[in-house]
């Protein structure tokens, strides 16, 4: 079976893309971005990035554990923001 996605890491706006849809309608493939996003905050070594990557991976995580609630989803949405803030 053919994967639409290319191999390799995707870039931390496609993945931030990917978190904010992630917040309007259960998507398959939100636990790989998340796996990405997790790996982009473990090679960081920027303090105010690596901070704001772990909130929006602690976000995603509760918003993909299935309970998700419309403060999961702003929650998701604000952490995305700091990410974009931080990465500059």
């Amino acid at each position: 079976m053919f994967s639409k996605r290319p191999e390799g890491p995707r870039s931390l706006d496609r993945l931030l893309k990917q978190a904010e849809k992630a917040t309007q309608v259960r998507r398959a493939g939100t636990e790989q971005v998340l796996a990405e996003l997790q790996a982009l905050r473990e090679t960081t070594r920027e303090p105010e990035l690596q901070s704001a990557l772990a909130w929006l991976c602690n976000a995603l995580t509760r918003l993909a554990s299935g309970s998700s609630t419309a403060a999961n989803s702003r929650e998701v949405l604000l952490a995305t923001h700091a990410v974009k803030r931080a990465a500059g």
